[in-house]
């Protein structure tokens, strides 16, 4: 075998070795998790327009629908510390910022719509600064205010509240108006026309209606409510499909399926503090009679789910039953492993002049199809928590050898350094020179055949401290060197687990673990910030 690979030694391997190692491997980790992972995410999510077959004369009108992103603050996690909280709003600001950054640099919609729950504590008692900034992070974490793209609100029950709770403010409502627009509201997207239902208003009257007696059609509708907005729009003939959005869900049967790609469970009828899973059976009811919806996308479950509702007659893209979706939540905090958002296609057919009316395409003239995000906790959890204990069991075994070995090497005689002679081995001359020098200090002769001075008691010297002694881990020894008549003594004092001993070898362990330790995680901790910054900046 050559010598350079005797010399060769697999294990342990060198520091370097394991410090740098560690290193490139957490900064691979981190780059692909931070920054690649979204883009290999949305890889596959493509405008439902596209797999359609190309006809002449038609316009395509694509919206990013975006349910539920329920920004947090320090209100959102009661029963956690300062730290934890900071942390948490923190992690989740970054997430949706990542997450939005990399949707709409990829689908690049032509409008954009908000389905309610802008804010997670939006409804909460708070002053008007508090609220301004509030709102200002919302605008600056999805980037509103630089984007030239036409964006719609939709008011959800954690912006207004639902109910009456004396945490909920009662200037909720026109704090919501004055930052993101009217509660309802109607427009025209791509010749379909589009409706934002205030649901939480609806909720609320239908509970009063209920309460008093009324049906939906003999109710004085509340000036400037759901109902009435409901009522003066079905008062018209509409011969464009009608899109429906609504932050609350339509009622439906309690074992309704809600499809493969919900995660859990399904949706069902019911209501608590500040919140109300569906509308009514009745308030369903109205919106379906009175609208005569072809598409209804609703939030606040925060998961996936799609129910086709019974039309009493035909929408007008002549249909006779109305999808509702259901859309995923666009934040990693609610309770779900991917979140997600929806796109939407309204296909337009228009004559050879342009400048003339466009006409529905039909069929098809509505299109949809959900895309899922990472799941981050599941990247937390399941990735960077792992590696990361990893790494800590890595670097305490290396610290942990380093240590043993070195303790080991001071057992052995180091070399151009001479061991002290025994007893047995000193040598006569210099006992006689000792003997010698401690006769003249009392100014007596020097003979060696002096009985007198052989019986004189040599003073013990004085020891210049305890001599310790490495031999065994954990144990030390204290000697005490002196002289009695004409010979050197040694008493030797061992100490086993000696405090002194095992602090020494206790401080070298932890420095060079701890040491490593921040060795490895910087150069990590600075990508993740580069990362940080350029996905939500580039």
């Amino acid at each position: 075998m050559p010598g350079y690979l005797r010399n060769l030694k697999p294990w342990p391997p060198s520091h370097n070795l394991i410090v740098n190692g560690l290193r490139a491997t957490w900064i691979i980790v981190v780059l692909w998790y931070e920054v690649c992972t979204f883009d290999h995410v949305l890889h596959d999510c493509e405008w439902p327009d596209i797999r359609q077959p190309d006809a002449p004369n038609t316009r395509i009108a694509r919206v990013l629908v975006v349910a539920d992103p329920q920004i947090a603050d320090h209100r959102s996690y009661p029963n956690r510390n300062f730290l934890m909280k900071a942390l948490g709003q923190f992690i989740i600001d970054l997430n949706l910022r990542r997450s939005w950054h990399s949707t709409i640099n990829r689908m690049q919609p032509h409008a954009v719509v908000f389905l309610g729950d802008l804010m997670d504590n939006g409804r909460a008692t708070m002053s008007n600064s508090e609220y301004n900034a509030y709102a200002a992070r919302f605008f600056d974490i999805f980037n509103l205010r630089d984007l030239s793209i036409p964006t719609f609100f939709l008011p959800g029950n954690h912006d207004l509240g639902l109910g009456e709770e004396f945490s909920f403010s009662l200037e909720a409502a026109t704090r919501y108006t004055s930052h993101f627009g009217p509660l309802n509201h109607k427009t025209t997207i791509g010749n379909h026309t589009v409706l934002f239902i205030n649901a939480i208003g609806l909720v609320e009257e239908d509970v009063v209606r209920a309460d008093r007696g009324y049906s939906y059609d003999n109710w004085p509708a509340v000036a400037g409510g759901s109902v009435e907005f409901v009522k003066r729009f079905s008062g018209h003939e509409h011969a464009s499909p009608i899109v429906l959005f609504t932050h609350i869900p339509l009622a439906r049967p309690f074992d309704a399926h809600c499809g493969p790609l919900r995660e859990r469970g399904t949706i069902r009828q019911g209501h608590g503090l500040g919140y109300q899973n569906t509308l009514s059976n009745e308030a369903s009811q109205f919106l379906l009679r009175s609208l005569g919806p072809s598409l209804i996308f609703s939030g606040d479950d925060h998961d996936y789910c799609e129910y086709s509702h019974p039309l009493p007659f035909p929408s007008a893209s002549g249909s006779t039953a109305a999808r509702e979706i259901t859309v995923k939540s666009f934040s990693m905090a609610m309770g779900i492993h991917r979140p997600g958002f929806q796109l939407l296609s309204l296909i337009s057919r228009v004559p050879v002049m342009e400048t003339l009316t466009q006409l529905p395409n039909s069929p098809p003239s509505l299109l949809d199809t959900p895309c899922f995000l990472p799941d981050q906790l599941g990247i937390y959890l399941n990735i960077y928590l792992p590696f990361i204990l990893l790494s800590v069991l890595s670097l305490l075994a290396f610290n942990a050898h380093r240590t043993l070995a070195g303790g080991k090497t001071h057992t052995h005689r180091q070399p151009g350094v001479s061991p002290r002679p025994k007893h047995s081995e000193r040598s006569p001359s210099r006992t006689n020179n000792d003997h010698e020098l401690y006769q003249r200090s009392l100014g007596q002769s020097v003979s060696e055949d002096s009985d007198e001075d052989s019986m004189l008691p040599l003073p013990v010297t004085k020891p210049a401290g305890p001599v310790y002694s490495s031999k065994f881990r954990g144990r030390s020894s204290s000697s005490w060197v002196f002289y009695l008549p004409g010979r050197r003594r040694r008493i030797s004092l061992s100490l086993p687990c000696s405090k002194a001993n095992r602090r020494v070898h206790e401080v070298g362990l932890l420095r060079g673990f701890f040491s490593d330790m921040v060795g490895v995680a910087w150069p990590p901790l600075l990508a993740f910030c580069i990362a940080a910054w350029c996905t939500t900046h580039v």
